[in-house]
Parts: C-alpha cells; structure tokens; sequence
C-alpha cells in the first residue's frame, strides 16, 4: 500500500496528530529554556554593569523609601547615619563559609529619618543551630557604610522563628519592628564601614553563569524532529507489510454470558 494512502486512514491520522501534539509540546518547552537562558544572561550583565561602580549617597541612588527599580540590584551605595540600638535581626538557616549559620542584619538611622537595613555578613551558629554562636556590638557614634543594594525577599508562608531573628530578609517585616521610615526595596550587603566594627564573614562577587538551558533547548527541538522521523518511519515500515496491525479480538461468550443473557431475558417479560 502506498504510504501515502495509509497515512490518511484514520488510525494513522490520529497518529499524526499526536506526533504534532509532542513536537507542539517540545517546541514550548525549548521556547522556555531560550527564555531562562534570556533572564540568566540579563542577569550577569546586570552584575557586570553595576557591580564595580563607584559607590554613590543612597538618596540620590533610591529617591524614596519605596523605589525598587530592578535596574539598581548590585549598584554601591553609601549610608551615613547611627545603627539603631536593639535594631540586630539574625537570618536563620543561611549558608556561609562554615556551614549552616546566620546572616545579621542591623538599621541605620540617617539624619532624614529614613532607616535602611544593612547586612553585616554570615556568622556561625551554636552547637544545635538555635542561635549565632557569638553576637558582637555594632559600631557606636556616626557611621558611613558602603554596601551593594538587594532587593528584599518574599515571606515563606508557615516558616517562622523565635525572638530576634526571622526566616527571609522580607522588609515589610521589618518595617513594622523599627522605628522610623524603613527603606522597604532594598537592603544593602556591607562592603566596608568607618569607623568598623567586627562583622560576619565578608560578601564575595557572585559567580553567575548562564547554565546548561541553550543545550536542553536544543535537545527539546531535536525531540520534536525526532518525533516526525518516528513517524515516518512507522509509516512507511507498515505500508511495505513489515508491520501487520493487530486486530482487535472479540472475547467468546461464556456459558456464564449466556445464563446471564436468559436470566435478563426472562427478567424483560
């Protein structure tokens, strides 16, 4: 049979269908690892193009306390101010270079009233992980602080913790703890301070990379090419008789079914 006339019988227009199905699904989803290998690569521009800058006044970076321009993520800031007495928050649960720790957080007061919260680094936690293992002061007095802006964190429904410390970095949160108008976009990662204090481990440049997402988009597509080969070849192997269709085979009566069937008979009069 020519296989021509075979791929319009039903059965295999049906096949055919579900080959267009398969390679429909495949082509979306090489379309969504092109669009993650899209938001990687803006990613690492984004570090490459703001991460060296000069550090420049808060306020004239972030005009209000609300601002979060996605274009400002690792840009230097500087802060002048006073940490706000009892103002230090612990990160639970954060890694760092010695494993399972604590990042700390502390508010600095600016002469305007704003407050913007700095984090001061990763340190270690306790014997069973319940708190920092050492908790130093903050600097005293007026303070500038250099730090890298970002953006706060979402909360983590049904994830708490105890007194003094939080589960994400979520800034709202904090708003409601301090006084003052807190800067609710951004936090900054401290890259230095004067006059210094003890901190936590120091902040490191991100390593990013773009991932393996252009290798599983291409797979994806060569999926969908590889579908319509199949089908091809499936097609032309039964039109030569290589393949011969099973035919459905109806199950015989039993005697059983034909008890059953005069027992309803019998029951119908």
């Amino acid at each position: 049979m020519s296989p021509w006339r075979l791929a319009l019988s039903r059965r295999w227009l049906g096949i055919f269908g579900i080959t267009v199905l398969f390679a429909v699904a495949c082509v979306g989803l090489g379309q969504w690892q092109f669009a993650r290998r899209a938001e990687a690569r803006a990613a690492i521009a984004l570090l490459d193009a703001n991460y060296e800058r000069p550090a420049v006044d808060l306020a004239t970076e972030v005009p209000s306390v609300s601002d979060a321009d996605p274009g400002d993520k690792w840009k230097t800031v500087r802060v002048t101010g006073t940490y706000v007495t009892g103002s230090v928050t612990y990160v639970r649960t954060r890694s760092g270079p010695g494993g399972i720790g604590f990042e700390r957080l502390a508010a600095i007061a600016q002469s305007n009233g704003t407050v913007f919260i700095v984090d001061r680094g990763w340190v270690p936690a306790n014997a069973d992980n319940s708190a920092p293992a050492s908790t130093p002061p903050l600097p005293t007095g007026n303070v500038v602080v250099t730090s890298h802006l970002i953006p706060g964190e979402q909360v983590i429904v049904g994830r708490d913790a105890p007194a003094g410390q939080i589960a994400t970095i979520n800034l709202d949160t904090l708003d409601t703890a301090i006084d003052g108008a807190v800067y609710r976009g951004w936090y900054g990662r401290l890259v230095s301070e004067s006059p210094s204090a003890e901190a936590g481990a120091p902040w490191e440049r991100p390593v990013l990379d773009e991932g393996p997402h252009l290798s599983y988009a291409l797979q994806w597509y060569v999926f969908a090419v590889m579908g319509f080969i199949g089908f091809g070849w499936a097609l032309r192997k039964e039109a030569r008789g290589d393949v011969v269709p099973v035919p459905k085979v109806r199950r015989q009566k039993s005697d059983e079914d034909f008890e059953d069937a005069a027992v309803d008979a019998t029951r119908a009069r």
